[in-house]
């Protein structure tokens, strides 16, 4: 259990802080995914590759969950840049930063499956087999989610006029 937790406790925290876009509340989801874990699954006797999928499909859930449960809003804790020195690399990281952190809000205007969808493949990396492991459906839905999560998100990118250089 030590050894998956090393392993995936930094992955399942960002999987959920980009869900939830909150960093206590994806901190306690982490931890109260791995509770639930070790309580249902410690002794299964899983595979390290199955027990990490298992662990996300627990976060996952937890945070429809959570956020069913409470409004939460979303807290923004970005890092102060001096943008006055001329440093043409500092304001590249300064403008992908931010050009990052609008594209996850428009992560709230998703379906939730679709939201799950996206994070897994193209953030955690996730084949469409284990996505549709994950979400519990078959992988022809979990192409179909990523595909029209993606679309969406490009609709609301030349909505906003969110167009990287």
């Amino acid at each position: 259990m030590s050894q998956i937790y090393e392993k995936s406790h930094k992955r399942i925290y960002d999987f959920l802080y980009k869900y939830t876009q909150n960093a206590d509340t994806a901190m306690d989801l982490m931890q109260d995914s791995f509770l639930s874990f070790h309580k249902h699954y410690g002794t299964a006797g899983l595979s390290e590759e199955k027990s990490i999928m298992v662990l996300y499909t627990i976060a996952r859930n937890l945070s429809i969950n959570y956020a069913k449960k409470f409004s939460t809003t979303r807290e923004l804790h970005t890092e102060d840049i001096e943008l006055h020195s001329h440093n043409p690399k500092l304001e590249k990281v300064a403008e992908l930063q931010d050009l990052e952190e609008r594209l996850y809000s428009f992560l709230s205007e998703l379906k939730e499956d679709e939201r799950s969808a996206i994070l897994l493949k193209n953030v955690e990396g996730f084949q469409l087999s284990q996505i549709s492991d994950i979400l519990g459906v078959s992988i022809s839905t979990a192409s179909r989610l990523v595909i029209r999560a993606t679309e969406k998100l490009q609709a609301i990118a030349l909505r906003e006029n969110l167009i990287p250089d």
